[in-house]
């Protein structure tokens, strides 16, 4: 048999797949939804950007200033209003900027430096939504900057001044809490980022599973399980911890390489005489935001082991096994996606959703604990608790009947073979 002859049954071999195909179909069709709801989420976010108002905090009133505030409202396409404080600047407009006292003195002073205060207000917890809005500060210090020489210019009746760097301190208020703009974006990539890791330590979790499960199939060995005086629910959750275990060591292997990763970047950074980002320095990745990340692993794992047992014992052999489970490790990826840029609102569907996709549940503990809603934490936990227990309890109702032997047949398959 020549090699062409030998690809091509190998070929055909996954095309027959019925694993092979349906976990095509999921795949196109899970991040095909994604990628809609994603651009969905940067559209709007943009747009809430491009359309929000300015609030403008004047502590003091010179004549540079009322002329700095109308370029301003002109270059802004009348945006900006004027309130009497920051915090009601940032309730009405959702952005809020203070040009405060001695602005004058250090607009037309050549050695000294201009510095605003800011603050904007975020509604929801995702990376897309906390840079766009984060960023509108530095876009408003850039349009000072630029207009700045035009005012000065244009009160004095001189001719135009070289431009002057303009300053932001920016702080973000989300559900009434004051973070500053550095911390706040830290925490909404480190809390972004854990759900994707987490989601693809489940994934792999669920093929180890499944695949533990479909070879001991193929290789007749349940037969003997089965015989022996072991109750099926104890071989269930034997399976999990198995794949459990592999998952696991994976996984720390993969943090370790991350954190390998991290530690090079700032060196690298430190070599370059910059700051390193700030990561770890606020009070919502502490012992109890570790405590919340372990538990979500430790469900996590129950949860896609049960189903990845599940997957095993309703298949004939190991490749649609494979076939199978694949697509759900691209499915609990596809959660990591969603939290990271669509992010989840604190309310009762969102800790639901949390409970039933488990992956979330750090983003959820991080979410809950600054709006203030810590019983939605509590709700999506025992969410999940419940579901693993069903899944186990379907995984054992599963492994005793005979299909755990069997495999689940196909009808369509049999007829090609007859026609055959």
């Amino acid at each position: 048999m020549t090699l062409a002859q030998l690809v091509k049954r190998e070929v055909k071999a996954f095309i027959k797949n019925p694993g092979f195909i349906i976990g095509l179909v999921l795949i196109i069709s899970v991040y095909g939804l994604l990628g809609n709801i994603t651009g969905r989420a940067v559209e709007s976010a943009t747009k809430e950007v491009i359309e929000s108002n300015i609030g403008l905090v004047l502590e003091e009133r010179t004549r540079l200033v009322e002329e700095l505030v109308k370029l301003l409202n002109t270059t802004m396409e009348g945006k900006v209003r004027v309130y009497e404080s920051l915090d009601k600047a940032v309730s009405d407009a959702g952005i809020g900027v203070v040009i405060p006292t001695g602005f004058t003195e250090n607009a037309t002073s050549p050695n000294k430096l201009i510095i605003l205060r800011g603050s904007v207000k975020v509604t929801v917890f995702s990376l897309t939504g906390a840079q766009a809005r984060a960023g509108l500060l530095t876009a408003i210090s850039s349009t000072v900057e630029r207009l700045l020489p035009l005012a000065v210019s244009a009160t004095y009746n001189v001719s135009l001044q070289p431009q002057k760097t303009v300053f932001v301190s920016g702080s973000i208020l989300f559900y009434n809490k004051q973070v500053s703009q550095e911390e706040f974006l830290s925490v909404t990539v480190f809390t972004s980022l854990i759900p994707l890791l987490v989601s693809i330590i489940l994934g792999i979790n669920t093929t180890y599973a499944s695949q533990l499960v479909a070879v001991e199939k193929v290789e007749k060995a349940f037969e003997m399980l089965l015989a022996q005086p072991v109750r099926r629910r104890d071989i269930v959750l034997a399976k999990i911890l198995g794949a459990s275990i592999a998952s696991i060591l994976f996984g720390a292997v993969y943090m370790i390489g991350l954190f390998v990763m991290f530690l090079g970047g700032i060196s690298s950074a430190a070599s370059a005489e910059q700051a390193p980002p700030i990561i770890m320095g606020t009070t919502f990745l502490g012992p109890e935001m570790l405590g919340v990340i372990g538990l979500a692993v430790v469900l996590g794992l129950i949860f896609s082991g049960a189903i990845g047992v599940m997957i095993g014992s309703l298949v004939s052999d190991e490749r649609i096994a494979g076939g199978l489970a694949a697509p759900v490790m691209f499915v609990f990826m596809g959660v990591g996606f969603v939290a990271m840029y669509l992010g989840l609102p604190p309310n009762p569907v969102s800790a639901v959703l949390a409970g039933l996709t488990i992956a979330t549940l750090p983003y959820m503990y991080v979410v809950s604990l600054m709006s203030g809603e810590i019983s939605l934490i509590v709700y999506s936990i025992i969410i999940s608790v419940g579901t693993c227990a069903l899944l186990i309890y379907v995984a054992s109702a599963i492994f005793n009947r005979d299909i755990i032997v069997l495999g689940l047949r196909i009808p369509w398959t049999r007829k090609t073979k007859e026609k055959t």
